[in-house]
């Protein structure tokens, strides 16, 4: 069978549209999945419905979260931000925890992710970090410019790649700070950056990534095996 993929999409208020980038979509198919847009809605019951039917969530990339979230007030580089979004995703992420929904989170999901489950985040990294490394880089997006190492052996991710460094691509100007009480740390760059998390409850498919496997993939087979486990754990729960 092949599993149901809520994807969370973009959205802009003021041209009140709602858009999903193909490498997503693209990635989930090719991967065995049936992908399935998420919007922001504004009745939770109706979101709740629609969590319940998926069999695993991705929380995609976009712009900033709101520093309300984690208790903080905005700094000034902070960047544009999606009300309507933070809310429906921040409640979709509290309830993907307790339901053991396999999810994956990608560049701001990984943010959400840790935010809405308690966590903070440095609002920019330039201005928040000493010796930061070129976290926006220049180069084509399914280009790998810096390294990552996955410090934890036992963890999932490390499952996945078989491999305790990997190169990724990079487009983000925040990330995660403070982890989540959920969470595990479980990859960074040399700068200190926390590049990926999962959650502590080993019994179920959590992984927040700081990077875009979904501009790589198609060019690299180990960012392609991170959709594959993440299909493959949503295929079981939809057993």
């Amino acid at each position: 069978m092949q599993p149901l993929i809520g994807i969370t999409a973009s959205f802009d208020s003021e041209e009140e549209k709602a858009y999903l980038s193909a490498g997503y979509f693209r990635a989930v198919e090719q991967a065995g999945g049936i992908p399935v847009p998420i919007l922001p809605l504004d009745d939770v019951k109706r979101l709740q419905g629609l969590l319940e039917r998926m069999d695993g969530i991705i929380f995609s990339g976009g712009p900033d979260v709101d520093p309300f979230y984690f208790h903080e007030e905005p700094h000034i580089r902070m960047g544009k931000i999606c009300p309507e979004r933070d809310e429906a995703e921040v409640f979709l992420a509290r309830e993907c925890l307790r339901l053991g929904k396999p999810t994956l989170g990608i560049c701001r999901g990984i943010q959400l992710l840790n935010a809405a489950l308690g966590g903070s985040i440095y609002q920019d990294i330039p201005s928040q970090m000493k010796k930061p490394l070129k976290h926006w880089q220049d180069a084509p997006g399914w280009y790998a410019t810096h390294e990552v190492e996955i410090i934890w052996e036992s963890s999932r991710l490390f499952k996945i790649f078989e491999k305790n460094r990997i190169r990724v691509n990079s487009f983000h100007h925040q990330c995660v700070k403070d982890i989540a009480p959920d969470f595990n740390v479980v990859a960074v760059a040399k700068d200190g950056v926390i590049e990926a998390v999962e959650a502590k409850d080993t019994s179920i498919f959590c992984i927040g990534v700081q990077w875009h496997p979904e501009e790589m993939w198609h060019k690299d087979s180990l960012q392609f095996k991170l959709f594959q486990h993440f299909i493959e754990a949503s295929r079981h729960n939809s057993v």
